[in-house]
């Protein structure tokens, strides 16, 4: 549903791909919308709390595990969350990193983008790589720790990718940085990021929570 964030950053140039997380939604709203609808036509009224519970939990399904996306767009990078969307320009954009969250940093604010991710365990496995990969590269002088070149060797950084259970974040991240420093070209004054509330989003939410409170009636 169009909103001031989406408008503000427009035209549409790339979506990136569902996480596994964003399956798992489909799969599970879809099973639980199925069953909902096959307990209504059954026994409406005594299968009445099964399929007000299905139909609230695959709403929530959808909020959380579906509907968050991260999208470039002409003049920003949109940040689709479960009720918000967030539009960050091109200009303001400092630096991306991908872990548990698409954490994107501007001069004065941080914002997290659940559409992108990384597993808690593939950051630890992706860490400890790449500390052993920097201890056996000697830095100055063969001496390590103090110097800074091991810190951004090629060896590092291939450790880094591959630790990182696959390299779809990581151009995540490069493309959001590409389009930040083309965009740091055309820098247009006052350019501020924008977040605005999608309605369809909380309309949703507040179907899923009537839903799960008439179970109790």
């Amino acid at each position: 549903m169009p909103n001031a964030a989406l408008d503000n950053a427009g035209p549409l140039v790339e979506k990136f791909a569902a996480t596994g997380g964003r399956m798992l939604g489909y799969a599970a709203g879809g099973s639980l919308l199925v069953v909902a609808l096959g307990a209504a036509i059954s026994d409406p009224v005594v299968n009445r709390q099964l399929a007000l519970g299905c139909v609230g939990v695959a709403l929530l399904s959808w909020v959380a595990l579906v509907r968050p996306m991260v999208a470039v767009h002409a003049r920003g990078l949109v940040l689709r969350n479960m009720v918000r969307d967030i539009c960050v320009p091109w200009s303001l954009i400092e630096r991306c990193k991908v872990n548990q969250t698409l954490q994107v940093v501007t001069p004065d604010r941080q914002f997290h983008g659940l559409g992108v991710s990384r597993s808690a365990r593939s950051i630890i496995r992706a860490d400890k790589t790449t500390s052993k990969m920097q201890m056996r590269t000697p830095s100055f002088l063969g001496i390590g720790g103090a110097g800074g070149g091991a810190q951004d060797s090629t060896l590092s950084r291939r450790a880094n990718q591959e630790a990182s259970g696959g390299s779809y974040t990581d151009y995540v991240a490069s493309r959001v940085l590409d389009m930040a420093r083309r965009g740091k070209k055309n820098d247009e004054a006052g350019a501020v990021a924008v977040v605005a509330w999608d309605w369809l989003a909380l309309g949703a939410l507040a179907l899923a929570v009537a839903c799960l409170a008439l179970m109790l009636v």
